[in-house]
């Protein structure tokens, strides 16, 4: 394109905008248009003579910004200001495109008018020639087609006296000539703006109900020493709980999951048990190898006599009851109601650093204790 060149413009990253007033802004521009990308450049194009108003040329900073463009910002939309005044944003292909039509219409024509030129029919008589020669080309395979039935009722046309006949009929049914057909190119009906929208919804949807099943599992064996790159039991039996609260996923899927995840000697405590056997099975056998024996009582009462060791950060002597707490709180050693409470509570207790519990008044929060997510935010590595 000729305007790309002269203003120095990469028309394979651009869009052509026009109808926009001289009283939008740059600035207002890249609000409407950004959505696409980030934008390098916008170009005013002076009005000119023949050409309509308000053209700019828009240059993203990269051809993806093009190829992945939502529909929705391409052709007529309102401009922010006035709703009744119109842009029209269109891709520096979809215009070069128009423009090498346009171009092979005229040149189509002026041949045309070329030939009338040269005559006495004149440029409409060559051009109604024209058309009727596709019609009466038309007009003839329908005519080879419907002999048979014509020759079968004993109408003869080969006689003088039957030709007006015909020609009488024809234009008293021009419903009967056959019209040819019109070949409409597929991205007229079926843009490719909208093509690449729908695949990408589907390949986004599939991604999505894929992408869960694909998870691994961190791996668990029961061994001691626990070896590097497995977790504890606890670790382990969290990602399960995960894994049996996903509706979406089968019994059969669970127990399989379950069973990827597990090295001897672990695996060989449910192998007995068969894949035909429910998650839960699983879950109560491995927790009667592997599990804690404590009761919610016993880990409670190891809740409130834990202090902070010699060279524990506050953070982290705060994370390590909030880990014994829910664990006595699975194991119905204490209400969930009054987790919050109980955490302070032996958090001041415990801790060693009493500037920490002065300075943030931690004492003072007893009657409305911070939930846990806010509490370690309050507390200084």
């Amino acid at each position: 394109m000729d305007i790309c060149n002269r203003f120095e413009v990469n028309g394979q990253s651009s869009l052509f905008v026009t109808g926009i007033g001289s009283e939008y802004t740059d600035e207002e521009i890249n609000t409407v248009f950004e959505v696409n990308g980030d934008i390098s450049k916008i170009v005013r194009i002076p009005d000119e003579s023949g050409q309509p108003e308000g053209r700019a040329l828009i240059q993203y900073a990269s051809d993806r910004s093009i190829s992945r463009i939502d529909p929705i910002t391409l052709g007529t939309l309102p401009s922010p200001k006035d709703p009744a005044v119109s842009w029209v944003a269109r891709t520096i292909r979809d215009v070069c495109q128009e423009e090498m039509g346009r171009e092979i219409a005229n040149r189509y024509l002026s041949e045309l008018q070329s030939v009338a030129g040269s005559g006495r029919a004149g440029f409409l008589s060559v051009l109604q020639r024209e058309l009727q020669g596709d019609q009466s080309t038309s007009h003839n395979v329908h005519t080879s087609a419907t002999q048979p039935h014509a020759t079968q009722d004993g109408n003869t046309p080969s006689t003088d006296q039957n030709e007006p006949a015909e020609l009488t009929h024809v234009h008293s049914a021009p419903a009967s000539v056959p019209v040819s057909p019109v070949h409409v190119r597929e991205n007229v009906f079926n843009p490719p703006q909208i093509q690449k929208v729908i695949v990408e919804h589907v390949i986004r949807s599939e991604s999505a109900t894929s992408s869960s099943p694909q998870i691994r599992m961190r791996t668990f064996s029961g061994r001691m020493p626990r070896p590097n790159g497995e977790v504890d039991y606890e670790t382990w039996r969290t990602q399960v709980d995960l894994l049996l609260d996903d509706s979406s996923l089968s019994d059969a899927h669970k127990v399989r999951r379950i069973l990827e995840s597990l090295l001897s000697p672990a695996a060989d405590v449910v192998k007995p048990l068969g894949i035909s056997s429910p998650p839960s099975v699983y879950v109560i056998q491995l927790d009667a190898a592997f599990g804690v024996v404590e009761d919610g009582e016993e880990l409670f009462a190891a809740f409130l006599s834990s202090n902070q060791n010699n060279g524990e950060k506050p953070s982290a002597y705060l994370n390590r009851l909030h880990s014994l707490l829910t664990r006595a709180i699975s194991r119905g050693g204490v209400s969930a109601g009054s987790c919050n409470d109980h955490l302070l509570r032996q958090f001041c207790r415990g801790c060693w650093d009493q500037s920490i519990i002065i300075g943030l008044q931690l004492e003072c929060k007893r009657s409305n204790p911070p939930t846990f997510p806010r509490l370690p935010s309050h507390v200084e590595n």
